[in-house]
């Protein structure tokens, strides 16, 4: 999704909420003020010009493993894995829109990345009877 597809979606209308429109910006390098941050804080500053709140989460240097199948997430409500994937799961709960940021190792995102977005949007029975999940 390019940046201009982003700024279009803030003229869309707020179903459960009004206000300005929140993205949450996710930084999947291991390096905290590296070039990753650094490009998403670019994206951020065109974001904040037309109006919509940006934070950028960071997911951290430790590795980040993949879901495992284990439905402990159904029975919580978060992953059993309790790291940087349910910190960021209740920002995301208010975000409008994400934008995920990461260094390309050997020809795909870092695998730290991959297992964080693997894991983040897992569904809980609630959310998944009335959400659509792809």
């Amino acid at each position: 999704m390019g940046i201009e597809t982003v700024l279009d979606m803030k003229h869309r209308q707020k179903p459960f909420r009004g206000g300005s429109m929140e993205v949450l910006l996710v930084n999947g390098s291991p390096h905290k003020q590296g070039c990753t941050n650094r490009a998403l804080e670019e994206v951020a500053s065109a974001l904040d010009a037309e109006g919509i709140e940006t934070q950028i989460f960071w997911i951290g240097a430790k590795p980040v493993g993949g879901c495992v199948a284990c439905g402990g997430c159904a029975a919580r409500g978060a992953c059993v894995f309790n790291d940087s994937v349910n910190e960021c799961r209740a920002l995301a709960a208010d975000a409008d829109g994400f934008v995920f940021g990461g260094p390309v190792h050997y020809a795909h995102a870092a695998g730290s990345l991959l297992g964080f977005m693997d894991r983040l949007f897992i569904p809980t029975a609630a959310q998944a009877s009335r959400t659509p999940f792809a």
